[in-house]
Formats: structure tokens, sequence, C-alpha cells
């Protein structure tokens, strides 16, 4: 063999043996240099499954908005959230949704069907949206979403990604995306240097996982969780759904088997992560990572899928004309807010108030995603206000009594919501007192006064619910006798 044959033959070696193109790679160069959360989701791939047809995903998904995966557009292929959220407050700042597509709408039909106005950002036209978000595309098939509507971030954000300068993924977020390839949903959150041990040691006390192992050495154990590289949640979709859940830290984490399981358990249920049965999920360890596995429902996973919810077009008010308030566009946005409004629903009489809690915050920012266009006023301010008084139930829940008097207010005032799976509680931050020596904590007695709040704030609640329910009753009524049909 000649020495040019055998360098041909060894630059097809390595060409074989380089990364095949992941399923995702299109849309991630997009993908923002602050990224920590990514959610990758495989739509064709969903619908497409035994279980969807079985169950009408894509019909129920045309219904209302909320069949099979939740907010996922049916004609999509596959979808990129990438997010930058503060771990330390759990708050989103920015996220980005890229969306490959069958049918990408243009920019005018987008600016119709959001009733928003068509703007140049970074040299390329883009649409700001009512609903606090800038649509614009990039290809032929990629749809391109930022929310919050911040101009000069987007722009900035357009600017590096004509320009192919956006940096890479960090190294636990690229890695998550290239095992992607054959799940339907993949969630990863990038935790490196999240955790503070110092404070990790001391709010660990207040953990009851902790605390019923009596002889755990607590800074040992802190130093180990604040080396944690990050978590990703990954869900197949076939006759039925398989969800994994895996924890990655640099050094063997089955030291820590007697503590980690519960610990995670816990971590999960203070952040409002709701996946029926997860605790009977089937625990293993590897070198470097702790992972659960196990069944999960359509709904459980819708509610994963929801916790990245984002305001998608309105490509369903194609029988919408200019201003005019459409019937056909009025009864979906309400079917789509009593849909939203039933799930949470299922959720109060939960024991746990911080799970409830967020999903009655994730469930009133849904509802304020929703597209307007087309919509009766009547429905709109309806919603609105379903969607205010989902926000007070879940401070309440949190310990925040509610307050009658600004509900009756006819001002709106949204929180930004948290994007869930985030490190919280003994995590996170707490109520700490330092001092110039040591760190104490108040965790045991704030906990204690929040319980107190919570049951006193019961009735209100209840009260609350009651009111939700005749606000919803009350509009339908009113548009059947405008409209002459009925709702």
């Amino acid at each position: 063999m000649t020495r040019h044959a055998l360098a041909a033959v060894l630059a097809l070696s390595f060409a074989g043996a380089a990364r095949a193109a992941g399923p995702y790679d299109d849309l991630l160069k997009f993908a923002p240099a602050d990224t920590n959360v990514l959610a990758l989701i495989d739509v064709k791939g969903a619908f497409s499954s035994p279980l969807a047809k079985k169950e009408n995903w894509a019909e129920k998904a045309l219904a209302d908005n909320r069949g099979g995966l939740g907010f996922v557009p049916t004609d999509a292929e596959t979808v990129v959230i990438a997010a930058w959220v503060n771990f330390n407050t759990l708050v989103r700042d920015s996220q980005f949704s890229l969306v490959k597509v069958r049918n990408v709408p243009t920019l005018d039909e987008i600016a119709k069907r959001e009733g928003g106005s068509i703007d140049e950002i970074g040299g390329r036209l883009a649409v700001l949206s009512p609903r606090n978000v800038y649509f614009t595309t990039f290809s032929g098939s990629e749809l391109a979403s930022v929310y919050p509507a911040d101009r000069q971030y987007t722009a900035r954000w357009i600017k590096s990604a004509k320009a192919g300068q956006a940096a890479p993924l960090s190294p636990y977020l690229k890695r998550a995306a290239e095992k992607a390839a054959g799940n339907t949903v993949t969630i990863a959150l990038d935790l490196e240097d999240v955790v503070d041990k110092n404070i990790l040691k001391f709010s660990l006390a207040a953990s009851p996982s902790v605390a019923k192992n009596k002889n755990v050495d607590l800074a040992n154990l802190a130093g180990f969780l604040a080396q944690v590289k990050g978590l990703t949640f990954s869900a197949k979709v076939g006759e039925t759904i398989t969800g994994t859940i895996s924890v990655e830290f640099p050094i063997e984490p089955a030291r820590h088997r007697k503590t980690l399981p519960d610990l995670l358990l816990e971590l999960f249920d203070g952040e409002g992560i709701w996946i029926d049965g997860l605790e009977t999920w089937e625990v293993k360890f590897t070198d470097t990572a702790m992972t659960f596995t196990g069944p999960m429902t359509t709904a459980d996973l819708k509610r994963v899928v929801s916790l990245f919810a984002f305001p998608a077009t309105g490509r369903d008010a194609t029988d919408v004309k200019g201003n005019e308030v459409s019937v056909p566009a009025t009864k979906r946005y309400l079917k789509a807010v009593e849909s939203i409004v039933d799930d949470v629903r299922t959720t109060r009489e939960s024991p746990n108030y911080e799970k409830t809690a967020t999903w009655h915050d994730k469930a009133a920012t849904q509802i304020e995603h929703l597209s307007r266009k087309g919509v009766d006023p009547a429905a709109v301010d309806a919603a609105l206000k379903v969607g205010k008084r989902l926000h007070a139930i879940a401070d309440s829940l949190r310990g925040v009594p509610i307050n009658v008097d600004a509900l009756a207010s006819t001002q709106y005032v949204f929180s930004q919501p948290s994007i869930g799976m985030m490190p919280g509680g003994w995590w996170g931050w707490q109520p700490f007192i330092f001092g110039p020596t040591k760190v104490d904590t108040n965790i045991p007695q704030v906990q204690a006064e929040i319980a107190r709040v919570i049951a006193d704030d019961k009735k209100k609640r209840t009260e609350t619910w009651s009111e939700i329910n005749r606000i919803l009753d009350s509009t339908k009524k009113t548009l059947s006798d405008k409209h002459k049909t009925p709702f």
C-alpha cells in the first residue's frame, strides 16, 4: 500500500470515528452563550409514537392547545429551549425557543396572528408580540422566539447568531445534547459552581433526610454536593413512557448512597417536581452519577414539559380577520383556559404545599401565554382574573396570605415564573443569620411560621377557587348571550 493510499485510509477512518450529527445540532448552534438550562424535544417522534396515537395527542392539541406534550406545536419536528436561570433566586432571566417546523409562517403572518408589530433588530426582522415575546426566523424551517422581549438582549443574540459567533455550550450541556438522540424529551441543567458548600453545610441540618441518618458528616456531605456537575431528565415515549433522572458528580456518589436518594426526592418535592410514584423508581449508582429510572404517565410528562412552557405563535388563528372578534378563536381560548384550570385543580388538596404552589404558578403563566388574537375581550379579562387568583393561591401556599382587596383590583401584575427543577430549599438560599465568627440558621422556626400561615389561609384559598369557578361560569353565560351560541 502506497503512502498516499495509507493516508487516505487513515483519513476515512478518522472521519468515520467523528461524532455523527445530532438531531438538534441545527438549532443548538443558535443557543445563547450564557445558556445553563436546555430542553430538547423530539416532537415528531413523540406524536408518531404508539402511545400518542392511542391517546390521540394530535387531535387533543388541535382542540385546545393542551394535548400530548402541552404547549408544543404539533407541526414542529424538534424544539430546543435554551435558558439562563439564576439558580440562587430561581428566576428565569431569559429563555429562547428554537423550533424546526414544517411550515414556518412568514413574519407578516405572525404579526397578524399576534396583533404585533414588525421591526428590524440586529439586522433581522422580528415581530414584537403583545405577549412580551419576540419572534424571528433564521431559515425556511427554523422559528425563534425570545422571552421576555428584551430588545437589546435580543439584538445582541441575533447579531452573534448571524455571524456564527455563538459560544459553545458548557461541557455538561454539550454532553447531554450528544446523548439526547433516541429520547423524546431531554432536560439538562448545568449546576457547576452553583452550590456554596459553607452555606449548604448549615442548611443541610434542616433536612429530614439528613436528620434520620445520625452519623452523617455534614461538612463532608456539603463538600460533595457542592461539586455537582449537573442534572438531566430524559423520557422515552413508545407504548409507554419511561423516565430517567441522572445527577452527575466528579467523584463516586455511591459513598453517600444512604442519604442521596432521599435527599434528591426531598429536593424535588421542595421545588414542585411532580411525578407520581417517583419514590418507587429504581436507583442506580455509577462512578460519577446517581440515576433514577421508572414509569411515567402522559400527565406526568406534560407537567414536566410545562415547566418550560413558552408563548407559541397563534397558528390556529387563521379564521381571525383583522381585529375582529372570532367566536371559534374565543371558544378555543376559553377551552384552553378551562383545561389548564382543570389540570391544576387536581393538585389543590395535596399536602405538599410548595409542590402545589409551583403548579398553580405554572398554570397562571400558561394562561398568560395563550394567544389572545381574535378573542373576545370578556374572555381575556376573565382569563387574566383567573390567572391572578392562581398566582395568589400559589403565594398563599408559600406562606403569603391572600389579599382579597388586591384581587378585587382591575390591575394585573404578573410575576416571572421560576423554571422548576432547580436547587432550592436546603440546597439553595434560605434565611440565614451571619455573625462575625459563625453561621446560624433559623430555618426550622421560619418553616413552622410559614406552615401556620398556610394553614390559617386555607379558607381564603377555598373561597378563591370558588371565585375562579364563578368567573368562568359567568363569562361563558355572558358570551353565550352575546354571540347567540353556547360556550
